[in-house]
């Protein structure tokens, strides 16, 4: 009877499960992994989404629907679990990023800001934080269009000039008109960097994009 427990709970283990809603996972498949139910439930593309307005990006999927959700569950109270499992599933859409350094945006709030932008970036790996501060806040942006998000974004961000310039991917947590990510960009091009795009876990979908 021990040897049959000590078995099971061996094999449990060892068995691989999804870090969302902890199932096994085949035994091809490691941790860390979404499962498929958990990909189809999230409607997450197979190979991540893309675009390039207003600058070039890269998401998971599309912030919407129940991965809208469990996004927003992260920000409040992450998940370690949740948040390695998203961000490695983020990882296997990426193309290679060697030779880039990631940096994620900050959050214009010293204390209790949003965090999971930091978080992603080192997940992905090369973070380098310190390339981007935030100067000052702007007010809430969730009200607000797309031309009048820039205009309040204007100089909110900054960067020490550089004596060797990095070629850099923005990381965020959700990306919704882009206007933060191309303010933060402004601010590492004035100090001498090159900026290819923003990585982020979500994208809120344009008209095109919704259902």
């Amino acid at each position: 009877m021990l040897l049959s427990l000590l078995n099971i709970s061996q094999r449990l283990l060892i068995q691989p499960s999804c870090p969302v809603c902890r199932q096994p996972l085949p035994g091809e498949l490691e941790n860390n992994t979404l499962c498929q139910t958990c990909r189809q439930r999230l409607d997450l593309p197979p190979g991540g989404c893309q675009g390039h307005a207003p600058l070039s990006w890269r998401g998971l999927g599309f912030y919407r629907g129940e991965f809208r959700r469990i996004l927003l569950k992260q920000k409040l109270t992450p998940t370690s679990r949740v948040l390695k499992g998203l961000i490695g599933a983020l990882r296997a859409t990426l193309p290679s990023q060697e030779g880039k350094v990631l940096v994620p945006i900050p959050s214009w709030k010293r204390r209790n800001g949003n965090a999971l932008p930091a978080q992603i970036a080192r997940g992905l790996g090369r973070s380098q934080p310190e390339l981007l501060q935030r100067k000052r806040a702007g007010v809430g942006q969730h009200h607000l269009g797309r031309h009048q998000r820039q205009g309040n974004l204007h100089g909110a961000f900054q960067s020490p000039p550089c004596r060797h310039p990095l070629t850099i991917w923005l990381v965020d947590d959700i990306v919704a008109t882009g206007a933060t990510a191309l303010a933060a960009k402004q601010a590492l091009l004035s100090a001498g960097h090159r900026v290819e795009g923003v990585i982020c876990l979500g994208r809120t979908p344009s008209i095109h994009h919704r259902r």
